[in-house]
C-alpha cells in the first residue's frame, strides 16, 4: 500500500518541525530534518524557503497531484488517503533513509556554508557590539563609592589627590629628614631628586585639609614677617629721629668748636715761631723779604705818589663834569633835529676817555699791591696779641 508522505507544519516564528510518513494504520517514520527542506509558515503566514527550494504541491478533493520538474514533491491524500508518485520520484533511490546521494551531498554542502555564514555573522557581531568577547566582571554600587572614598580619603595610602611641596631647612640638616609614617618611600626619594635647591625638603600634601593647614602655615608666617619689617621701621625712624636731634646738634657743635680751635692754634704757632728766632740771624729771604716791604714803605709815604693821585682824581672829576654836560646837551629838544657832534670830536672824545679809563686802572693796580704787601708787613711785623693769654700781650722787637 502506498504511503503518504506529511507536510512540515510551520512554528510560532517560523521553524519547522519534523516531517513523518504516516503507514497504512497511521503508523510514522521520522526523517531527518535534513532531508525534508520543505517550506514552514511563519507567524503571519509567510513562507521561509530552504536551500533546496523544495516546492509543495496540495492535492485536489481526490488526490490528483501536480508534478515538480527535479524536486521532491508533496501530495496530501484524496478521499481515502490514497497518494499518487510521480515517476522521477520513484526512480530516485539510494542513501541512508532513503534519499538521493546527489540530494545528500546538495544538502552537506548547503549546511556547511549556512554554518560558515553564522559563524562570520556571529564574529561580525560581536566585533561590533561586544567589547571584549571575555565575560568582564563589574563591581557591585558599594564597591565602586568605597573605592572612589579611598581614592579622596586623604588618611587612606590609595588617596590619588596628593604631591609633594617643599619647604626650605638649614642645607646641614637636609640629610636627617626622612620620610614620614604617611608617605611611601620611593615616592619620596624622586621628589627629594627633584628638589629646587640644596636645602628644600619635600613634604607630602594629601586632600584639600593639607592644603588648607599649609595656606594657613604660610599666612601665619607672613604675618610674623610683616610685623618684624614693622618694628624694623620703627626702629629706623627712631634712629633717624636720633640723629636729627642729638647726633646733628653735637657735630655742628663739634665743628664751630675746631674752627675756632684752628685759629687759636695758628696763633699760637705764630708767636711761638716769633719766640723761637728771637736772638737769631735773619735768612737771606728774610732779608729780601724785609728789604721789599722797607721799600713799599717808603713808596707809600712819598708825597709825589699822593699828588700824582690828587692829579688823578682831579682830571677824574673833569671828565665826569664834562660828561654830565655832555649829558645835558643831548637831551635838549633841538639836539635830536641837528646833526650833533662830528666824527671827530667823537673820536677824540673816546680816546681821551679810554686814556683816563687806563690810568685808573693802573692806578688801581698799584693802590690794590700796595695795600697787599703792607698787610703781609704789619703782619710780620705787629702780630694781633691773643685776647685769653695776658703773658703773651706784649709784642716782639724785631
Amino acid at each position: 500500500m502506498g504511503q503518504q508522505q506529511a507536510k512540515p507544519a510551520g512554528g510560532l516564528f517560523g521553524q519547522s518541525t519534523t516531517t513523518t510518513t504516516g503507514g497504512l494504520f497511521g503508523q510514522s517514520q521520522q526523517q531527518p530534518q535534513q532531508q525534508q527542506q520543505a517550506q514552514a509558515s511563519g507567524l503571519f503566514g509567510q513562507p521561509q524557503q530552504s536551500q533546496q527550494q523544495q516546492q509543495q504541491q496540495a492535492g485536489g478533493l481526490f488526490g490528483q497531484p501536480q508534478q515538480s520538474q527535479q524536486q521532491q514533491q508533496q501530495q496530501p491524500g484524496g478521499l481515502f488517503g490514497q497518494s499518487q508518485q510521480p515517476q522521477q520520484q520513484q526512480q530516485q533511490t539510494g542513501g541512508l533513509f532513503g534519499q538521493p546521494q546527489q540530494q545528500q551531498l546538495t544538502l552537506q554542502q548547503q549546511q556547511a556554508q549556512q554554518a560558515q555564514l553564522q559563524h562570520q555573522q556571529s564574529v561580525l557581531n560581536a566585533s561590533l557590539w561586544q567589547p571584549s568577547s571575555q565575560p568582564t566582571y563589574r563591581k557591585s554600587v558599594p564597591d565602586q563609592m568605597a573605592a572612589i572614598k579611598q581614592k579622596w580619603d586623604p588618611s587612606n595610602p590609595n588617596c590619588v589627590f596628593k604631591t609633594y611641596l617643599y619647604n626650605k631647612v638649614a642645607e646641614h640638616t637636609v640629610p636627617h629628614y626622612t620620610p614620614g609614617p604617611n608617605d611611601d618611600p620611593k615616592e619620596w626619594e624622586e621628589a627629594l631628586q627633584k628638589k629646587p635647591a640644596p636645602n628644600y625638603i619635600p613634604v607630602l600634601c594629601a586632600g584639600f585639609p593639607s592644603i588648607i593647614a599649609r595656606l594657613i602655615l604660610q599666612r601665619t608666617t607672613i604675618k610674623q614677617f610683616n610685623v618684624v619689617l614693622h618694628n624694623i621701621n620703627a626702629e629706623l625712624d627712631r634712629i633717624l629721629s636720633t640723629h636729627d636731634l642729638e647726633h646733628s646738634v653735637r657735630a655742628l657743635n663739634a665743628r664751630r668748636r675746631h674752627a675756632e680751635l684752628s685759629k687759636r692754634c695758628l696763633a699760637l704757632a705764630s708767636r711761638v715761631q716769633v719766640l723761637r728766632n728771637r736772638g737769631y740771624a735773619l735768612s737771606g729771604d728774610e732779608d729780601a723779604l724785609k728789604e721789599k716791604l722797607q721799600k713799599i714803605d717808603k713808596g707809600l709815604q712819598d708825597p709825589a705818589l699822593s699828588a700824582r693821585m690828587e692829579e688823578l682824581w682831579s682830571r677824574l672829576i673833569i671828565l665826569r663834569g664834562y660828561a654830565e654836560k655832555l649829558k645835558g646837551e643831548i637831551n635838549k629838544p633841538g639836539f635830536a633835529e641837528s646833526e650833533g657832534l662830528g666824527e671827530e670830536v667823537e673820536a677824540k672824545a673816546k680816546k681821551i676817555l679810554e686814556d683816563y679809563d687806563k690810568q685808573l686802572q693802573h692806578l688801581k693796580r698799584q693802590v690794590e699791591e700796595t695795600k697787599k704787601d703792607f698787610d703781609e708787613w704789619e703782619k710780620i711785623h705787629n702780630p694781633k696779641p691773643a685776647p685769653a693769654e695776658g703773658g703773651m700781650s706784649r709784642q716782639p722787637k724785631v
